[in-house]
Order: C-alpha cells, then sequence, then structure tokens
C-alpha cells in the first residue's frame, strides 16, 4: 500500500466514523432520535392534569350515589349505613354541585318505592340545610353495576385461559 492509499482510507474512515456516530451535520439517518423538546409549550405534567383532574370528579360526584343497600328492605327507610351516608353527602353538597342520585330498583321494576326514596332523601337532605336539596335529588340506574359472582368468576376463568 502506498502513502497515498493510506491517507485516502484514514479520512474515510474519520468521515464514515463522524457519520456513524451523528457528527454529520444532519445526515437524517438518526434524526428520529433527536425529538426537539419545548419546556414553554408542554410544561411537565400539562397533558395529565385534566384527565386526573376528570377521574378526581368523577369519584367525587360517585359519593354521592345512594344504593338500594342503603336503605331498609323494600321501604323508603334508610339503613344505619345509609344515614350516614346521607351525613356525609351533607358535608361536601354545599361546596361542589353534583346531583343526589337514588339508585333506581332493578329493570325499573318498582318506580313508586324509587319516587318515595327521593322524596324522603331529598327532605331529609332539606332539613339538614341543603337548599335545592328536591331540584338536586334524582333517581337514576347507578352509573357502574357491579358484577354477581357468578359473572366474576366467569371473567376471571376468561383471563387465565
Amino acid at each position: 500500500m502506498t502513502q497515498g492509499q493510506g491517507h485516502v482510507r484514514a479520512s474515510l474512515g474519520v468521515s464514515l466514523g463522524l457519520a456513524v456516530t451523528g457528527l454529520c451535520g444532519g445526515c437524517g439517518w438518526n434524526a428520529a432520535a433527536h425529538t426537539p423538546y419545548c419546556a414553554e409549550a408542554y410544561p411537565l405534567g400539562t397533558l395529565n392534569q385534566a384527565h386526573y383532574e376528570a377521574m378526581h370528579a368523577k369519584g367525587r360526584a360517585a359519593a354521592f350515589i345512594l344504593h338500594q343497600n342503603d336503605f331498609l328492605g323494600s321501604t323508603s327507610e334508610l339503613s344505619p349505613a345509609g344515614k350516614d351516608h346521607v351525613l356525609e353527602i351533607v358535608n361536601s353538597a354545599r361546596t361542589v354541585p353534583f346531583p343526589v342520585l337514588i339508585e333506581r330498583s332493578d329493570n325499573n321494576a318498582n318506580p313508586s318505592l324509587d319516587e318515595r326514596r327521593r322524596a324522603s332523601v331529598a327532605q331529609v337532605l332539606a332539613d339538614l340545610g341543603i337548599a335545592d336539596a328536591q331540584q338536586r335529588t334524582i333517581v337514576a340506574p347507578a352509573a357502574e353495576k357491579g358484577l354477581s359472582s357468578a359473572e366474576a368468576e366467569a371473567q376471571v376463568g376468561m383471563t387465565r385461559e
């Protein structure tokens, strides 16, 4: 090998080394790895904040649901746990706009019982100082229906297979 050929090989090696290490001045082969960062556009956590606030609001609204087990049997009388639940609702109702939801009977089987429960809870709320209790207390299906033990067992079995 002549001295000229050695210089050519050395310069080719240096050029190739610079290109491979990304010092080629933007040749483009690794441009995807260098995503531009703009701290002014999206400060840390900004994109997640709205999602977290929505989850928090849904969780607080769920605390305003009176389920069927908050009543004694097929009556409009609150159970001891239901009375405690109503007191918790009263403590929060003055500061948040959520409706008080009375869970509708299964398959809407007894609308008169549902209305009696609604009226009973609205009256208790009004007696405890919630001025708009009649307007805020509604009957509706609970937002999330739980699973029976058979349904839950079937789902667990499906995930194991």
